[in-house]
């Protein structure tokens, strides 16, 4: 059954592939253009050849397919006996397959097809631009060239017209496929003459040009910043300019436009003069009308002409100070002169026509009868004292150059009288501004103006009080340059003929934190202290328990007895078993009593591990002498390091008064008779009977005390421990 169907397939693909064969040698298909310009139209005939084996000997018609599509018959037409055409009157589709069928019946077999591609002309070139680098002299021309086609090449030639002399000159340039701008020679444009621009594109299908650009080449330049070479101040208020353009542009000598920004430095004026030249390169610049013994910041910036659309500004020059010639002091100062008693208190600041002229002021108060200097300051206040005569103070400002016109200050004793209503309203403008209100005044009494005077009550010394004078139809007033959070003491001061009136005060705020900020941050702040509180008396509560979990109390061998231990004591700090398993006892330091049977003698040169198994009620009571050996258990090391063990060959109950001798331990702790503290030699065997000559490698310690004994007892304080005097006691 496969081998069928694949015989079926085979045939199918060869019968397939002769037609393929046959129909490509039977038509030829020609049009007069591949691409066509979009809504034309457009023409193909197709040629049947005579030996073409689908029309031999059959009664045959060609048709059309567009796009796969049958054409309409009213399109094609007869042009010979073999010949057929198609007309498309408008071909819109950018891409469009026209194939030629012979059919036989209802069967059609494509003989030939061609492929038309309908396009469109170029886009006009956009915002056609031109600019001059003064430094390489080129002019650089530039465009936008819009959606180009990918399959159809577009050509680009750049034109530019000048007249020189009544002479025209043009010039053209073919710019290279897939560039959109293009550097034109110095040699072809007129530095200072009018030239015209433009561009035109071109492919097969059309050209487009863009619009002519009309400019001189030079405005169209970005010049770089100028520079200040130097600056005198030659007059009264004036400063004089010496400058050049940059290096690379100082072969023009053309007038340029420039502007001079000046601003003053480290000055309560605080301006800023921006003056504007036309001039040629290293001329002198002066301005004038400037503040006498100012300092003046001054930066510099050219472009070709001001008036020109295309003339863009080169940045600011670096910066230059110079200083006005000073002169004296100019102007009032506004003072607020407080009087208590003798005591006065001056506080002044610039007036809006006040002019310093100079700086490093300094500022002198004095009086006149009698002629008296009551104080000299750089500061803005001064107090000193007044003699009940002196109806009048003056102040005066001066600089290096001169003294100001005296600031005449009438000194009012009389602080009775009426004072302004104290319903003041405070509106807060801004975090650093707060509007103030107030009332009238009693209408007996003129009122000639107003003081307003604040201070900060956060700072600490006590901040510089601020005052500000105001006419007497004001009754409100913004303060300004204040700070958030900050509370202010605000008075409010009425202005008499014959006197100062009582103030009103009150405290301002410019913006305050009323009650939702202080309850996020007081109910945490009340968890906290009370978790704290809670946290202390559980601990002094549980005072043994929390002292046992985070510092245990060890005993320390070097400085304990044996002979004081106790379960209790010894339990004491140690942290409880969380399994539940018999309690067992850890120690630090390890002490043991060991009964020898005299019938078991020792059979090596080493204490065997039985004899030391033994637990202290299992011990033989027949024994009446004892003796000790001391040796570190390595199988304790794990949890605690015992020091000694006691070795009895008796019960210790009934221990003889002899001497004990002590056999060599393997701890590393120095012992009594070491050599070589550094490599301990091994336990000796030691005589059931308690014969201490053959141990040659110990010392015996005496029962009687005497000066000797507590020297050794004082080099060896851990064995001291061991000195038992009342065995009941253990």
């Amino acid at each position: 059954m496969a081998s069928v169907w694949l015989v079926l397939v085979l045939w199918i693909f060869v019968n397939a592939l002769i037609k393929v064969i046959q129909a490509s040698s039977c038509a030829q298909i020609h049009t007069p253009a591949s691409v066509v310009l979009a809504g034309s139209p457009v023409s193909v005939s197709c040629s049947i050849e005579d030996e073409c084996p689908l029309t031999k000997g059959k009664d045959f018609r060609v048709a059309w397919k567009i796009n796969n599509h049958f054409a309409p018959s009213n399109l094609s037409y007869q042009e010979s006996n073999r010949t057929y055409g198609l007309i498309i009157p408008s071909l819109l589709d950018t891409d469009t397959f026209i194939q030629c069928a012979v059919c036989e019946g209802e069967n059609c077999q494509i003989v030939n097809g061609v492929q038309v591609k309908a396009r469109y002309p170029p886009p006009v070139p956009q915002n056609l631009s031109c600019s001059l680098n003064l430094t390489s002299k080129r002019f650089l021309c530039q465009w936008d060239p819009g959606q180009e086609m990918a399959d159809l090449a577009t050509k680009y030639t750049l034109h530019i017209f000048s007249v020189m002399s009544k002479k025209v000159l043009s010039y053209k340039y073919v710019i290279p496929v897939g560039k959109h701008f293009h550097l034109i020679p110095r040699e072809s444009y007129p530095l200072l003459l009018k030239v015209e621009i433009n561009v035109t594109a071109v492919n097969v299908l059309g050209n487009a040009t863009s619009e002519t650009l009309k400019l001189i080449p030079l405005e169209t330049a970005m010049f770089d910043p100028p520079e200040i070479n130097g600056i005198e101040a030659d007059a009264v208020g004036c400063l004089n300019y010496s400058w050049s353009l940059g290096k690379s542009q100082q072969w023009l000598t053309i007038a340029i436009s420039l502007e001079l920004r000046l601003k003053t430095v480290n000055n309560r004026q605080n301006k800023e003069l921006v003056v504007p030249f036309t001039k040629k390169p290293r001329s002198k610049l002066n301005v004038c009308d400037l503040f006498h013994g100012t300092n003046y910041s001054t930066t510099m910036r050219v472009k070709y002409s001001s008036l020109s659309k295309w003339s863009e500004w080169s940045e600011w020059s670096d910066p230059k100070i110079a200083a006005t010639v000073m002169k004296a002091p100019s102007g009032s100062l506004d003072t607020w002169l407080k009087v208590d008693d003798q005591n006065a208190q001056l506080y002044w600041k610039p007036s809006e026509n006040f002019r310093a002229n100079g700086w490093n002021l300094f500022y002198t108060v004095e009086s006149m009868e009698p002629k008296k200097i009551l104080c000299v300051t750089q500061e803005s206040h001064c107090f000193f004292n007044l003699i009940e005569r002196v109806e009048k103070v003056y102040l005066r400002a001066t600089n290096a150059a001169a003294s100001s016109n005296h600031t005449e200050v009438p000194v009012y004793r009389n602080r009775g009288l009426g004072s302004v209503s104290c319903s003041s309203n405070v509106h807060p403008q801004s975090e650093t501004s707060v509007e103030i209100e107030w009332g009238g005044t009693p209408t007996s009494l003129s009122v000639t103006g107003y003081v307003l005077e604040w201070r900060s009550l956060n700072e600490m010394p006590a901040a510089p009080l601020s005052f500000t004078l105001m006419d007497k139809n004001i009754s409100s007033t913004i303060l300004t340059g204040l700070r958030p959070y900050q509370p202010y003491e605000v008075s409010i001061y009425p202005k008499y003929d014959k006197g100062i009136g009582i103030p009103c005060t009150l405290v301002a705020y410019s913006i305050q934190k009323d009650g939702i900020e202080m309850m996020l941050f007081v109910i945490p702040a009340c968890i906290g202290l009370s978790l704290l509180v809670f946290v202390v008396f559980a601990c002094f509560g549980k005072h043994e328990r929390v002292k046992m979990c985070l510092w245990p109390i060890i005993p320390d061998p070097a400085n304990s007895s044996i002979k004081r231990w106790t379960t209790t004591d010894s339990m004491q700090g140690m942290p409880p078993f969380k399994e539940d398993k018999e309690p067992v006892l850890v120690y630090l330091s390890h002490f043991s009593l060991l009964d020898l049977d005299e019938k078991e003698p020792f059979k090596s040169d080493y204490v065997k591990e039985n004899q030391w198994s033994h637990h202290i009620d299992s011990c033989d009571e027949s024994h009446s002498s004892f003796q000790t050996c001391v040796r570190c258990d390595s199988e304790l090391d794990r949890d605690s390091v015992p020091y000694a063990t006691v070795l009895f060959d008796g019960p210790y109950q009934n221990h003889s008064s002899c001497p004990p001798p002590y056999v060599r331990s393997e701890s590393t702790q120095p012992l009594l008779g070491a050599d070589d503290p550094g490599s301990p030699p091994p336990y000796e065997n030691v005589s059931p009977r308690g014969s201490v000559s053959k141990v040659q490698r110990f010392t015996a310690f005496p029962q009687n005390p005497t000066e000797e004994n507590e020297e050794l007892w004082e080099e060896f304080p851990m064995l001291r421990s061991l000195e038992i005097t009342d065995t009941d006691h253990i």
